[in-house]
């Protein structure tokens, strides 16, 4: 007797375990588009770190000049990019793991002066430097670090590739609002310590000092919440940006969001970022490669003609005729080019990570579905057609509401 069997076909893996969608994050984070948007950004950041090293030349200030010194390394050079041979023992050293790491890399890149302005050690000069660095840096990275989580949402959410023109349309008016997430809670910092430096200001006098020691409660109940706004503000702030681009919403949901979504599924968040900096090192010790050995093999066929000695003279530019210095001048610019795009695989699975993730807590929190982002279009699409009230008091489409869509 023939009995009816079930046969299993197919397992939907990221359906029952929808962290398995953070393998796509590397996936979509080699987009050229995005890849190309985050090495613009690069370049960009680093030309106005340089331009604000410039206007602060004129310094005695010893570690001052280290800051702008670092701050000038462009992001072909190979010390920065870090492109070259891999070795057998880096894929087993945790320290090697750790400064290959995307994730570790682009948070430390881009939060780096915003956690200078406050250190207590700095002088007014020094702070004043790192201040800009860090409005520089944000003002920047809130237009290209927008259009990366815009893309990424839309692509995560719907398979779907979103043209530069609606990218541009989404980002620009939203731009302020990309600013102002993360800029909302260090000005409440900034606020507090305004109030507390009234405390510092009576401390200079011994009754001062004896008032403060009395209101000292309240001086820590001030030093409280600006811990909490920082703290929550360094592990936050990645996901703000998801949160603008995924939602729509503005800089003060986004906030919102994801000091709730962090705050409420803390350790999940944790082991989003855990796999998430995995797949990352795995995925940038591919690219190191991938970009090391286009280089080589470059060189490789091109002395098949040359031979290593005239290659050794090309290298040696110094050698070289003026047209020569030129020509070597322009094989370096490409060569730098493939260094930077490797580069800004970084910042751009950087972003993309932190967007899936952000999908994933929202999941886990609100219960929404990974496939629902936001469309200005399909809003003004299937909303509400103007209304009026009719003669028996019920409200009923204006005369000249349009047909919907079929």
């Amino acid at each position: 007797m023939a009995h009816d069997r079930d046969t299993l076909r197919a397992v939907a893996w990221q359906e029952l375990f929808p962290v398995l969608r953070l393998l796509s994050a590397a996936r979509m984070a080699l987009n050229f588009r995005l890849l190309l948007l985050a090495a613009v950004a690069l370049v960009g950041t680093t030309a106005g770190w340089r331009v604000l090293g410039d206007l602060f030349a004129n310094t005695d200030n010893a570690a001052l000049t280290l800051d702008m010194q670092a701050n000038d390394i462009w992001p072909w050079d190979p010390h920065k990019a870090d492109i070259g041979p891999l070795h057998s023992g880096e894929v087993i050293s945790p320290g090697a793991w750790e400064d290959r790491n995307p994730l570790v890399r682009a948070w430390t890149g881009i939060s780096e002066p915003f956690k200078s302005i406050y250190r207590a050690d700095f002088t007014l000069t020094r702070w004043a430097y790192w201040l800009c660095c860090a409005l520089w840096s944000l003002a920047l990275w809130a237009f290209f670090g927008g259009a990366i989580t815009r893309i990424a949402a839309v692509t995560f959410a719907r398979q779907e590739n979103v043209s530069w023109r609606k990218v541009g349309a989404f980002v620009r008016p939203r731009w302020f609002s990309y600013v102002a997430a993360p800029l909302m809670p260090i000005l409440c910092t900034f606020m507090g310590a305004a109030v507390l430096a009234l405390v510092g200001l009576m401390m200079q006098a011994d009754w001062g000092l004896l008032v403060a020691g009395i209101i000292w409660p309240l001086v820590l109940i001030g030093g409280f919440i600006m811990a909490f706004l920082l703290i929550g503000l360094y592990f936050c702030w990645p996901l703000m940006w998801g949160a603008i681009s995924a939602e729509g919403t503005d800089a003060f949901g986004a906030l919102s969001h994801a000091y709730a979504y962090v705050m409420q599924r803390p350790l999940r968040y944790f082991l989003y970022a855990l796999l998430a900096a995995v797949i990352g090192v795995l995925a940038w010790f591919v690219v190191t490669q991938f970009a090391f050995w286009i280089i080589e093999l470059s060189y490789w066929g091109v002395s098949w003609g040359s031979g290593a000695d005239r290659l050794a003279v090309v290298n040696n530019a110094d050698d070289l005729s003026d047209l020569g210095r030129t020509g070597t001048q322009f094989i370096l610019f490409w060569n730098g080019c493939v260094t930077t795009l490797a580069l800004a695989f970084v910042f751009s699975y950087f972003w993309v990570a932190s967007t899936v993730i952000y999908f994933l807590l929202r999941r886990e929190v609100d219960a929404t579905e990974l496939d629902e982002v936001y469309f200005p279009e399909e809003q003004q699409l299937h909303g509400l057609p103007p209304l009026k009230t009719g003669d028996d008091g019920i409200a009923e489409p204006a005369d000249d509401a349009p047909a919907p869509a079929g």
